[in-house]
């Protein structure tokens, strides 16, 4: 084969998967029959949507109790409060009755919040994720009810080794960066550059790095799927290249001369990665031996079965 002129990349390849920045579980903060949940899988919902009901009539009647009794204490401290101003009423009287009116409101609070919080309300804009309860049920305070994401802030994060910590702390912001998504067909995703972890790892010997996904959502990405990324760490670009298959043992780069006889020349490749390596430009004619280079001897004649400008197989033999 003739060498080729193309990109060579040096690249770091790290498997992650797609990921929300806000992901939320709805739980009840009071506990009762759970009388309504709106959260089919997929549903969108907007932010004080009602997403889920528990039953509230035992906290509405604690609330029509504590009402009660913060209005009597209410009315009786501003009785007490006249009688105070005009020296009618002592001062233990008036500590007495402000001390009731204060626990009286603190019940009437506390027992308006747990009638408001017998109504679960999504806290942001967003997709539900997960249903994790079914209406008719009991529920506790803490129950998961709902996951909701944001599929408008998607994001991966990938772990590094610690061997690279120092070039992408020099370098991450502006680092090219590719995403493809096998479940999309290897459909690929620009990514955004989000965070740099300032520690190592010391169980894993990595460091995480984040990036957004602008405009994954409309790309057909979701939560959860498997994506595979590469950091291009170096690039050069219009440069003699071939396979690294085609080098024989002893760093020896087999050839075909004028006279369609084998020859070697022994070559270090200094720039390369885990598919192909740059020559110099002076090889850019040379028919090297893509296979059968491990079979022949120097100055064995040739009987060259085909010639490849790619890295498609072809072979030669001997006479």
């Amino acid at each position: 084969m003739y060498p080729q002129r193309g990109t060579i990349e040096k690249t770091i390849r790290i498997s992650s998967r797609v990921e929300t920045g806000r992901l939320i579980t709805l739980v009840p903060r009071v506990a009762g029959t759970l009388i309504l949940l709106d959260a089919d899988p997929g549903k969108a919902v907007h932010q004080d949507d009602l997403i889920a009901q528990v039953d509230s009539d035992p906290y509405d009647q604690t609330y029509l109790q504590a009402q009660a009794v913060y209005l009597t204490a209410r009315s009786t401290f501003e009785r007490v409060d006249k009688l105070y101003s005009g020296q009618a009423a002592t001062r233990q009287q008036y500590e007495e009755a402000r001390t009731a009116l204060e626990a009286a409101r603190a019940q009437y609070e506390l027992a308006r919040l747990n009638r408001d919080y017998a109504n679960v309300r999504a806290p942001m804009d967003g997709v539900v994720l997960m249903r994790h309860s079914t209406t008719g049920g009991m529920v506790s305070a803490g129950t998961p009810l709902a996951t909701l994401g944001d599929l408008q802030d998607l994001r991966i994060k990938a772990a590094v080794p610690e061997i690279h910590y120092r070039f992408f702390a020099e370098h991450w912001e502006d680092m090219p960066v590719r995403m493809t998504v096998p479940a999309l067909a290897d459909a690929e995703f620009l990514l955004q550059p989000l965070n740099l972890a300032p520690y190592v790892s010391p169980e894993n010997r990595s460091f995480l790095v984040e990036y957004a996904i602008p405009g994954a959502a409309a790309g057909g990405l979701r939560p959860g799927m498997f994506v595979k990324v590469a950091f291009i760490l170096e690039s050069r670009e219009n440069v003699y290249q071939l396979p690294l298959r085609i080098m024989g043992s002893q760093n020896r780069l087999w050839y075909a001369d004028g006279e369609n006889r084998a020859q070697y020349i022994e070559y270090t490749p200094e720039f390369f990665n885990e598919e192909v390596f740059q020559i110099p430009p002076e090889f850019g004619v040379t028919q090297f031996i893509l296979e059968g280079q491990h079979f022949i001897s120097p100055g064995q004649r040739l009987n060259i079965l085909s010639i490849s400008a790619s890295s498609s197989t072809g072979g030669v033999s001997g006479p």
